[in-house]
């Protein structure tokens, strides 16, 4: 009998599924990125987890786009696959390398049930996102601010990837995100009269 998949995807919400992985998002800074996360299965059943590694980048409205991995970043870990017994889990290690930053990648989990099944098949998809700055930080001088018809725009007037800690307007607070390089971030806020960010390297900047 055919079977018809059906695949969600989670990103950086994993704990709201009966598996996920663990920390969702890795920084690092440099020419290389060393490190692990954790998949998670808290059912009561077997799964099968397949690895694979994909470039990715955020657009300037936060979707995420994924793409072959870049044939410059090359990626070292264990077994791209494993079967994760019932209320388990497994580490996984990556050693990644690549000759320049800022880059993105990502390394997902796809989570499916061990034994064979017929009708609909759930696969769960959980991407550890992988981001690389380089070496010198985001500087206020690097960014501005524009709010005009009801959108906060961030411009990234220079080479570097930054992020975004949390945006701050009318006394509402939205969470972290990254800015690419010479990209214009948008953010909605309509009715805002003045707003607000703070970037993770040590700054701030405001509309007034």
């Amino acid at each position: 009998m055919k079977f018809l998949t059906f695949i969600l995807l989670s990103i950086g919400a994993a704990s709201t599924w009966p598996q996920g992985i663990a920390p969702p998002v890795a920084e690092y800074r440099g020419s290389k990125a060393n490190g692990m996360f954790e998949v998670q299965n808290t059912t009561d059943n077997a799964m099968a987890v397949t690895l694979e590694t994909k470039s990715f980048v955020v657009d300037e409205h936060g979707i995420v786009h994924y793409s072959d991995l870049d044939k410059d970043v090359h990626i070292r870990m264990g077994a791209s696959s494993f079967t994760l017994a019932a209320h388990d889990t497994h580490m996984i290690f990556y050693k990644a390398s690549f000759p320049t930053a800022p880059i993105s990648f990502s390394i997902i989990a796809t989570v499916t049930r061990a034994e064979q099944q017929t009708g609909m098949r759930i696969k769960f998809v959980f991407p550890h996102m992988i981001y690389v700055y380089q070496k010198d930080k985001l500087k206020r001088s690097d960014v501005s601010l524009e709010l005009a018809d009801g959108r906060l725009l961030i411009h990234n007037n220079s080479q570097k990837l930054g992020r975004v800690l949390e945006v701050t307007a009318s006394k509402e607070e939205l969470g972290g995100f990254p800015i690419y390089p010479a990209q214009v971030r948008e953010v909605a806020m309509p009715g805002a009269t003045q707003a607000s960010v703070k970037f993770e390297d040590g700054f701030s900047l405001s509309t007034q």
